[in-house]
């Protein structure tokens, strides 16, 4: 699970990249070059404030088929939210505001509550 889900970081991050070295052009670099700053600087000072194992610990139990209480799940889901904001690209930090605004969050933890108990998680 999470090998997937940094691969699929890393493709999204040079997919991003390329997207931005064409689009930027003058001063466009530099504006995108402050955005993107600022994004990381936000998603580093959240991933900072909260637990460093978690999504570690999520794995293991739910490899392990053991209940998680769902207020874990969604810290585990504002920390990619996070990690999606430190990675450079206008499409992850789309996604790391997203998870990270409450209400899109809700649904967001609710389509992956459904699809994760079909597979016989969460």
């Amino acid at each position: 699970m999470i090998f997937g889900l940094v691969s699929l970081a890393i493709g999204l991050t040079l997919f991003d990249l390329a997207f931005l070295i064409l689009v930027t052009q003058g001063w466009g670099g530099w504006l995108v070059a402050l955005s993107q700053g600022i994004s990381f600087s936000f998603g580093l000072w959240r991933l900072w404030h909260s637990d460093r194992n978690l999504l570690l610990f999520l794995e293991i139990a739910w490899r392990k088929g053991e209940p998680v209480v769902p207020e874990l799940w969604e810290e585990g889901l504002i920390q990619v939210g996070a990690w999606a904001l430190v990675l450079p690209g206008f499409l992850t930090d789309l996604l790391g505001v997203l998870i990270l605004m409450e209400s899109s969050r809700k649904t967001i933890f609710e389509g992956l509550s459904r699809f994760f108990s079909r597979l016989g998680g969460l």
